[in-house]
């Protein structure tokens, strides 16, 4: 009976080895075929990344082998987009060939006004005037720097020296710059500022000279410093706030600051956009489209209507066309 049960039971039992065996294996060739998918699927997707340009919004996927695990780095890529200016705006700047005679700035021209202002006006535009010519001449030197690189592709010493100066006056960087990229920015930064534009900011921050800014300290344009030893503190700054009322030691080192400030500070560069056009297309009679860039001079809501009521109520375009002689 014993031999009869052990006839049976061993092919049983060899049987079931078999399948546990084969199931195993089975096991491992499975897992090993999964394995190798998933190696595959991570050359796939590297490979299509690295075929294609990466953009911010990308990512690079890294698969490894068991345990799989998923590395992301993140591509840091910036792209500088110029924004264009809207045609509607260059269609008002029409091309002159002939611009407007100028004239010299005489005493007649300032009858018409009221005794305060006139006393202000007589003041102030001509100092205004006067940068302008300055800005002009050095547009000029600029300007002849730029046909000497493109005829002989150098400058001597004294010539890269002032034409440095002029960029660190202006906060542009010269460093490491190719000489032709520096007189291209130079040239599209400084530029004149109409003489009603500049005279109708000084009227309106200065209340026609009569501040305390103004008598006392000469600023004119109410420009801010954070300097304790080039401003004064406002009698009505807020708790909080740190700024100073920048101060100078006459009225000519303010209209320079001023244009400075103008023709540098990122605030502005829309203003410049729009001015360059004008210089291209020699046409700087529709003042209003640089008034309207000048919303961020001040916190008033109104302040871009302010300096287009000051500038038409007292004629101040009369005065864009003047020059004045030594």
């Amino acid at each position: 009976m014993d031999r009869l049960y052990n006839f049976f039971c061993f092919p049983l039992l060899l049987l079931g080895l078999i399948f546990i065996s084969n199931g195993f294996v089975g096991f491992v060739e499975n897992n090993t075929i999964d394995i190798n998918n998933n190696s595959k699927t991570a050359n796939q997707i590297n490979k299509l990344y690295s075929e294609k340009e990466i953009t911010p919004s990308e990512k690079e996927i890294t698969l490894k082998g068991p345990p799989i695990t998923e590395i992301v780095n993140e591509k840091l890529i910036v792209k500088i987009r110029i924004k264009p200016i809207s045609p509607i705006i260059t269609s008002k700047i029409k091309k002159q060939t002939n611009p407007s005679i100028e004239l010299t700035l005489s005493d007649k021209d300032f009858d018409y006004l009221d005794s305060n202002k006139k006393e202000f006006v007589k003041t102030v535009l001509p100092i205004i005037i006067n940068e302008n010519q300055n800005i002009l001449m050095i547009r000029s030197f600029v300007s002849e720097l730029k046909g000497k690189l493109e005829t002989f592709r150098t400058l001597n010493n004294n010539e890269i020296r002032k034409l440095n100066d002029i960029a660190k006056k202006y906060n542009i960087k010269y460093h490491n710059k190719h000489k032709l990229d520096l007189v291209d920015e130079i040239l599209s930064n400084v530029d004149i500022i109409p003489n009603s534009i500049a005279l109708a900011q000084a009227a309106i921050e200065s209340g026609w000279g009569k501040s305390r800014f103004a008598k006392e300290y000469n600023a004119l344009f109410g420009e801010y410093t954070y300097d304790n030893s080039k401003g004064v503190i406002p009698l009505e700054r807020e708790n909080g706030d740190t700024h100073l009322i920048k101060a100078f030691s006459s009225y000519s080192n303010s209209v320079e600051s001023y244009f400075d400030n103008i023709n540098s500070h990122n605030a502005y560069e829309d203003f410049r956009d729009i001015r360059n056009i004008m210089r291209e297309r020699n046409n700087f009679s529709n003042v209003n489209l640089l008034v309207n860039k000048l919303s961020t001079y001040a916190e008033d809501e109104n302040y871009i209507n302010t300096i287009r009521q000051v500038i038409k109520t007292n004629n101040f375009s009369i005065f864009d066309q003047k020059t004045i002689t030594y």
